[in-house]
């Protein structure tokens, strides 16, 4: 099969190698490593059978506006996204003829997985349009990643928790800390869990960590609301993780190599 890639950043990078094994890989990007690169999107387009824009949150419409043009008297291709939130992207794909079938598709791991070998990654129907996933699901079910479907709207609520609050949270730290002269000399393995961790998320560029902190604003804003409360119920939450407590204790050694 041949896959075109939009983008080469650290994510098509990932998809690029590993699309590679099984498939030919075409890239439309200025940098395209050792494959096959292509001068145009329309080009690109051509070429390939699968599609995938894999470009930063503000610029995957746009990519995809043009996509849809260049749709309008072709079938048999498939064509997705790999962007964080879904909101800003699934009006156009309503755009693209029956002949093309799309989705959007979110992998739930960053730039540094070895593999989709297990990976999770989270497939957006249009509306509408549902059947137009299994051509996606089939090509991540080749290199035995998990796959499930999820609701564009729900799954955008879902990521302002699950990726916007770790971010808020680990950015706020390190941007608290950092003004304490000599606090690395005082911090223990709490400390140095967190401040691994949201120095680990300066990997992403300025303008993504701005883009998920400002789409994430409302769930912040709720999260702060319940902080500030502070009623925490701590013996609720140790019933509730009973079977998980030592052994994630016994994980955030191991995170430190500190075991």
């Amino acid at each position: 099969m041949r896959i075109g890639i939009v983008g080469y950043g650290k994510m098509g990078k990932l998809f690029a190698r590993e699309f590679g094994k099984k498939h030919e890989v075409g890239i439309y990007s200025r940098h395209a490593g050792g494959f096959k690169f292509f001068g145009s999107i329309e080009e690109l387009f051509k070429w390939a059978e699968v599609i995938v824009v894999a470009r930063s949150l503000e610029e995957t419409p746009r990519v995809l506006e043009k996509l849809a043009e260049l749709s309008e008297k072709s079938e048999g291709k498939v064509i997705f996204d790999i962007s964080t939130f879904k909101r800003d992207v699934m009006e156009t794909y309503k755009r693209f003829p029956e002949g093309v079938k799309v989705c959007s598709v979110h992998p739930m791991f960053g730039a540094g997985a070895k593999s989709f070998e297990g990976m999770r990654f989270i497939v957006v129907p249009v509306e509408g349009r549902e059947e137009d996933v299994n051509p996606v699901i089939k090509i991540f079910k080749e290199f035995n990643a998990e796959v499930f479907t999820a609701d564009a709207k729900i799954h955008d609520d879902m990521m302002k928790a699950v990726i916007g609050l770790p971010y808020f949270i680990g950015i706020s730290f390190l941007s608290f800390v950092s003004e304490f002269e000599g606090i690395e000399n005082f911090g223990g393995t709490s400390f140095e869990y967190l401040t691994t961790y949201a120095k680990a998320l300066l990997n992403d560029s300025p303008e993504f960590i701005n883009e998920i902190l400002e789409l994430s604003k409302d769930k912040i804003e709720e999260f702060l609301r319940f902080a500030e409360k502070g009623e925490f119920d701590i013996e609720k939450l140790r019933e509730k993780f009973e079977h998980e407590i030592g052994k994630s204790y016994e994980e955030f050694y191991k995170v430190l190599n500190k075991t």
